[in-house]
């Protein structure tokens, strides 16, 4: 039975559980064309059958759980993109082709559906008053937390209503505040809330931080600042081991690493897993730099194949991490390795106290 009672037990008894890959840029591949303010939002409107032909992929690749192709369907988003008047649409259109994904392609295997909610907030670009957004910058700090807040509960509670079986929590770089807020109007429905936090090694190469490496600049050529003063303040300086502990506070089911190199997933994996007691999860992305491009170049390759991966995550599941799947550039063919080489059970199940 596909529900999360029945997910939890498997996590309490050890199993090893698959992760579903890259949403946007597998929709990206697939043709959906990518919006600058909300990136793969609005193909829940626009291209529904690919949505969800998308998940069906995920499914027979071997993926226990899917996610929801709304991780930047806030409000805010929507509105620069021209769909603030659908935003109720385009979060039910969400889980409703990640639900027939499952109805057509599960066949009898218990698949679970996660709604993601992340933080992607344009910017106002105060010359012009244009609201700008992206992969590239802009995310929950730049409005207020109260403001956040709303638009952050009103998206759970379209999910919860809409049919999902627990949250997963995608905010993005150090504002560990956007990440709770988030996680607190997840929480809220009632249903389970899974949190996860970008990471990258310091150039001490022994900290890790909430932020991406340096050589990831993904506001190249866009002409817009990451920052203005106009922001909420955001530590900079907490150390992943900080934000997982202040996480940990609000009371997740589940916590991880996401959004993340392959080699700074595993640093960052051994600090969740000191500071958390709870069931791990990890989902490395590629490290592509073309999430904003209207179409993918599929002559680009990815720096790790599907072998290196499966070697990395196997040491993973050795650490005691139950849930793992890719993110940004790794597709179903990496899912579909994962999902035929993983063990299929940790040694010793983590169960939060």
């Amino acid at each position: 039975m596909a529900n999360y009672e029945h997910l939890k037990s498997r996590l309490d008894r050890g199993n090893v559980v698959v992760l579903d890959g890259a949403i946007g840029t597998e929709l990206q591949v697939m043709g959906a064309p990518m919006d600058p303010a909300s990136w793969c939002g609005p193909a829940n409107y626009t291209h529904p059958a690919t949505v969800r032909q998308m998940h069906e992929r995920y499914i027979r690749a071997g993926a226990d759980i899917i996610t929801t192709n709304t991780f930047n369907t806030l409000r805010p988003a929507l509105e620069a993109s021209g769909y603030g008047a659908l935003v109720r649409e385009v979060n039910v259109r969400a889980v409703d082709a990640a639900i027939e994904a499952r109805d057509r392609a599960a066949d009898d295997r218990s698949v679970y559906i996660a709604g993601s909610i992340s933080c992607r907030i344009p910017i106002r670009d105060r010359k012009t008053g244009t609201l700008l957004g992206g992969t590239g910058y802009g995310y929950g700090a730049s409005i207020s937390a109260k403001e956040l807040r709303f638009h952050a509960r009103e998206q759970a509670d379209i999910l919860a209503e809409s049919g999902v079986d627990f949250f997963l929590i995608e905010n993005l770089w150090a504002d560990n505040e956007s990440r709770a807020i988030a996680a607190e109007a997840a929480k809220s429905t009632g249903l389970p809330v899974w949190v996860a936090f970008t990471a990258s090694l310091d150039p001490d190469g022994q900290t890790v931080r909430m932020d991406f490496a340096e050589d990831r600049n993904y506001s190249i050529g866009l002409g817009v600042p990451m920052w203005t003063e106009t922001w909420r303040t955001v530590d900079n300086e907490k150390t992943l081991d900080e934000a997982v502990r202040e996480i940990a506070s609000i009371g997740p089911d589940v916590l991880g690493v996401f959004h993340s190199r392959i080699g700074d997933t595993t640093k960052a994996l051994q600090v969740v897993l000191d500071a958390w007691n709870g069931p791990v999860l990890a989902y490395p992305d590629a490290g592509r730099e073309d999430y904003l491009d209207t179409w993918q170049d599929s002559s680009v390759v990815n720096e790790e194949s599907a072998t290196e991966l499966k070697q990395e995550a196997a040491e993973w599941v050795g650490m005691g991490v139950q849930v793992i799947g890719t993110c940004c550039g790794f597709g179903p063919n990496y899912v579909g390795a994962l999902a035929d080489a993983l063990a299929d059970e940790v040694t010793t199940p983590r169960v939060d106290a």
